[in-house]
């Protein structure tokens, strides 16, 4: 995979990537880092890219016209198509989810802003999608950059050492990971804990499994489903099941209900990876049923799509891409047709 930075300081990207994992990756040919200067495309006689914003305000803008041409630069050594990504705090939120999406493409051509923005008229004619690494604002757009080529390069085939490596790292399954050790034993009268040293693989996943969830319900229940985040809190089922059937009652009055259907071989992270998603994108889940038949995963919801920010198809070519990733089948159609087909 290709990445291409439009940046006003290439040596900074190239001396930070330069090291560790990224650095085997590209001596191996996994990744390639493609650095071009903004300023090599100023027309100006001082190579200047910035100027006062219109209307007045603080601060500079950087100029439309050396970041296209910086831009069809890019393009042309580029796979056709290539997005543009822009690091932007008002951009939306970069997860792992979205660097799964990144790493489907062959290339990426990475915006990095300075001073107060960029000029909107090139990020239009870019087509640029605004992704923002977290809810603060940085000097520049380098570092936000380099996070997310990092974050992206590890997906792919042969970058890590085993693909264990990130499959069980916080997020791959929609929860954080669970803590880790390693020796000493003892450190500080703190032993490891018995279960990590007993062997037994199903007490020592179930352990890890336990304590992904408590740190999940700790530090972001958002990620989890109601039922989970109840239970993970020491309530009983009970009282989870009263709560969703109380959310579902509440949307009754909604009508753009839909029926997802997932089918496929079983696996770990199924569930995860479709309600990790559903929360991302606004989807209420009003109901859920799931069964295991010889090693056969079947799962069906019925969700509040609404509120949903990608619209009804955009849902329908996510889920069907991500079904294609874990390798099973997702299927997400209206309410009505689901029921109409089930009539005839």
């Amino acid at each position: 995979m290709v990445f291409h930075v439009l940046t006003l300081f290439p040596q900074m990207v190239k001396d930070a990537l330069s090291y560790s994992i990224l650095k085997r990756a590209m001596d191996r040919g996994k990744i390639e880092i493609n650095c071009i200067d903004i300023r090599d495309f100023s027309s100006g006689k001082h190579g200047q890219v910035d100027d006062a914003p219109y209307g007045g305000g603080a601060g500079m803008v950087m100029m439309a016209p050396p970041i296209y041409g910086a831009w069809l630069a890019a393009k042309a050594l580029a796979e056709p198509d290539a997005k543009v990504v822009y690091m932007s705090p008002r951009g939306r939120m970069f997860t792992q989810r979205v660097a799964e999406e990144f790493c489907r493409r062959e290339s990426l051509i990475l915006l990095c802003g300075h001073y107060e923005g960029v000029d909107q008229r090139a990020l239009d004619a870019m087509d640029a999608d605004e992704v923002s690494v977290g809810d603060y604002v940085l000097t520049g757009g380098e570092i936000a950059a380099m996070a997310v080529i990092d974050a992206v390069a590890r997906l792919i085939p042969g970058v890590l050492g085993k693909c264990e490596s990130y499959q069980h790292e916080s997020f791959s399954d929609g929860l954080l990971e669970h803590p880790q050790y390693t020796r000493p034993p003892v450190f500080l009268d703190m032993p490891v804990p018995e279960v990590l040293l007993s062997g037994h693989h199903k007490n020592i996943a179930a352990w890890r499994r336990e304590k992904s969830l408590e740190q999940t319900a700790k530090t972001r229940p958002e990620l989890l489903l109601p039922d989970v985040q109840f239970l993970a809190k020491g309530s009983e089922p009970g009282k989870a099941a009263e709560k969703r059937e109380e959310s579902a009652h509440s949307k009754r009055r909604v009508n753009m209900k839909g029926i997802i259907t997932v089918l496929g071989n079983d696996q770990v992270g199924i569930i995860a990876k479709v309600c990790t998603y559903l929360s991302n994108e606004g989807i209420n889940i009003l109901d859920i049923s799931q069964t295991i038949v010889q090693g056969y995963f079947h799962m069906m919801m019925i969700v509040d799509i609404t509120n949903s920010m990608q619209g009804f198809e955009g849902c329908v070519e996510d889920l069907r891409l991500i079904g294609e990733d874990i390798g099973v089948q997702i299927k997400l159609q209206h309410e009505d047709i689901f029921n109409s087909m089930h009539r005839i």
